[in-house]
């Protein structure tokens, strides 16, 4: 049995119970002839002193052989991620009630990922992309600052904020899971996007979402030097996204995005 602290501990960090009811299946941390012992798949791992002084660091071990976040690097997340989304939010143009692109996206995901039917949890990770996916327009920002042609800055560096973004998120590696999103949120199925070129599947999921609701949100709030468009009614963007499945979007999620629009927002289009 393990120790009580360290059960306490175990908890606290990951929001369960460090319970291993086969040894031979997962990673599986237990107390074996007086030392702590971490196993995969019944192979030995490690194997640590019970020493109370010991236990960030088993757990720490634990944690990035499970896939996990230890204790400090969830901590870290959290406040990374909320610096940039802080910083985001306010060089973004605000709308009548006063939410920028980013915000308004993260609602729409947060939204349109519950309509699908996924479990909290994945919900809020998807929120939590959406809201990161333009942190490279940070760097824009900052160029526009010290140019006389604040809008042409813009346009010859647009098709860089998702490399930019990607350098952003490299300063700790709990801000790594964001990366694909960041950097491929701006592909195209038929592989003529941006940065990569990648094609159809090649683009992560989330990626694919995020490139739906960014077009929807861009299209029908201000006028975006991306897309080169007035702004359009929800139908016209609706109708707009329909035809460019396939080529812009992944053809599943731009029907299941018109459906949720339909049932959702009671928004119909031919």
């Amino acid at each position: 049995m393990l120790p009580e602290e360290l059960v306490k501990l175990f908890k606290e960090a990951f929001g369960k119970e460090p319970i291993c009811e086969d040894s031979s299946i997962g990673i599986c941390i237990s107390k074996e002839n007086g030392y702590i012992v971490i196993r995969e798949n019944g192979k030995l791992l490690a194997q640590f002193e019970d020493n109370e002084y010991d236990y960030g660091f088993i757990l720490q071990y634990y944690a990035k052989k499970a896939g996990l976040f230890a204790p400090q690097d969830k901590q870290m997340e959290e406040l990374l991620r909320s610096l940039f989304v802080n910083i985001i939010v306010l060089t973004e143009v605000e709308d009548k009630n006063g939410f920028s692109h980013s915000q308004r996206v993260a609602k729409l995901a947060e939204e349109f990922a519950r309509y699908l039917g996924w479990d909290e949890s994945n919900i809020q990770e998807l929120r939590n992309h959406a809201f990161l996916h333009d942190v490279g327009k940070i760097a824009i920002e900052q160029l526009m600052l010290y140019s006389p042609t604040r809008l042409r800055t813009f346009e010859a560096h647009y098709e860089d904020h998702p490399t930019m973004g990607t350098i952003y998120l490299t300063i700790h590696e709990s801000l790594w899971k964001y990366i694909p999103t960041v950097r491929h949120h701006h592909e195209r199925w038929d592989g003529k996007g941006f940065p990569d070129k990648l094609k159809g599947e090649e683009i992560p999921y989330f990626a694919r979402i995020i490139a739906v609701l960014n077009y929807y949100d861009e299209v029908t709030n201000f006028v975006s030097a991306d897309w080169d468009s007035e702004i359009k009614t929800p139908q016209q963007a609706l109708k707009e996204i329909k035809s460019l499945a396939g080529t812009f979007f992944d053809p599943t999620i731009v029907e299941q995005f018109v459906n949720f629009m339909r049932d959702v927002y009671n928004i119909n289009v031919q």
